[in-house]
């Protein structure tokens, strides 16, 4: 039990440490990533704190399995540099009682994730799509500003605009002014507000002008057109962030019930996840082996390596479930297999049989 507890301690530390490395990596590209979104307007300041914590969040899930391995792989080459691990052989402690100490850690950590991949990911991506919804519904997501004249071309037209202000909630324009002209034309719109939405239908953006006049006049005469309308409505083009439902964000047990092949293959996909990490456990010890004259880091690269395989085969695997080049059937087992018969192989050549 007390060796039990150490080696616990000694492979959740580099875990805890290995993912923390990671993890400050990933967010600060993130931060970066929106902190440039937000200078260039396209992303609200208020938005950017909640966005960050999703990113990071998922980014824990999905970095577990390789903080998992090199978290193992330097806490055991640190005992066999250290001649932990011999003296341990020589009192009578088998390699048995080290993948039980890594089992009674790694089986609470596999419940876990498997709870945070199956449930709070899809949460996390649901939240991360309904904010960016609700930013591409604001004014400023259009490049509209408050308070000046906004001006553009498309093609051979265009446009002027002019927002006064925004209501409290920063959604609904005020006093709102759109003129817009081509080789023909020439086309003025004044309104009391503007009201920015997706349509739920077709997915895009409309500008929706309530109470207001509309000024028309053909080049060819210098002729006018006036009318007023309760309400008008004007495409406006999207921008380049997907706001799909993506698949990512469907509820596990909705999927479970789907035979959908994509959504057969994001099940799929949640599932290696969650697999990743015992497999990466597995891998670990065997590849943590090591002389005083290696290091401590002489095969962290091998592990690394076969990670990078593992997790694209994952990847390529899931495209061919989509495309159907791949029986439903058969998953993503053809690479969860194979990856767990090297690391029984690795263990047996090793130690032979564990006692």
């Amino acid at each position: 039990m007390i060796l039990n507890r150490y080696l616990i301690k000694e492979i959740l530390q580099a875990f805890i440490a290995t993912l923390l490395i990671l993890l400050l990596i990933i967010v600060g590209n993130t931060v970066a990533r929106l902190l440039g979104d937000v200078s260039s307007g396209q992303l609200p300041s208020d938005a950017l704190a909640v966005l960050v914590f999703i990113g990071s969040v998922k980014g824990a899930i999905q970095l577990a399995p390789i903080a998992l391995l090199i978290g193992m792989m330097l806490a055991f080459g640190r005992m066999y540099r250290d001649n932990e691990v011999s003296a341990l052989h020589a009192s009578g402690v088998g390699p048995g009682q080290f993948f039980k100490a890594i089992f009674l850690l790694l089986f609470p950590l596999t419940v876990l994730l498997s709870v945070l991949v199956l449930h709070t990911l899809p949460l996390l991506e649901s939240s991360r799509q309904n904010i960016t919804n609700e930013i591409k519904q604001r004014p400023e997501a259009s490049g509209i500003p408050v308070g000046e004249f906004m001006h553009s071309r498309s093609g051979n037209r265009s446009f002027t605009i002019f927002v006064e202000t925004l209501d409290e909630k920063n959604v609904v324009m005020k006093k709102f002014f759109m003129q817009t002209e081509n080789d023909n034309e020439t086309q003025v719109m004044m309104a009391e507000q503007a009201l920015l939405f997706i349509d739920k239908g077709s997915g895009e953006r409309v500008l929706q002008i309530n109470n207001g006049s509309r000024y028309d006049q053909k080049k060819s005469d210098d002729s006018f057109t006036v009318f007023t309308f309760s309400e008008h409505g004007i495409r406006v083009p999207s921008l380049a962030t997907n706001t799909s439902q993506k698949l990512s964000a469907e509820p596990t047990l909705s999927l479970f019930k789907s035979t959908d092949i994509e959504e057969q293959a994001e099940l799929h996909w949640r599932f290696g996840i969650i697999l990743s990490a015992p497999i990466m456990a597995l891998l670990a010890f065997p590849l943590s082996y090591t002389t005083p004259r290696q290091g401590r880091f002489g095969k962290l690269a091998i592990g690394i390596l076969l990670y990078a395989i593992y997790a694209n085969l994952l990847i390529t695997g899931k495209s061919m479930l989509e495309d159907e080049k791949i029986p439903g059937m058969l998953g993503l087992w053809w690479v969860h297999i194979p990856f767990v018969l090297v690391a029984l192989v690795m263990v047996w050549r090793r130690y032979g049989g564990l006692r």
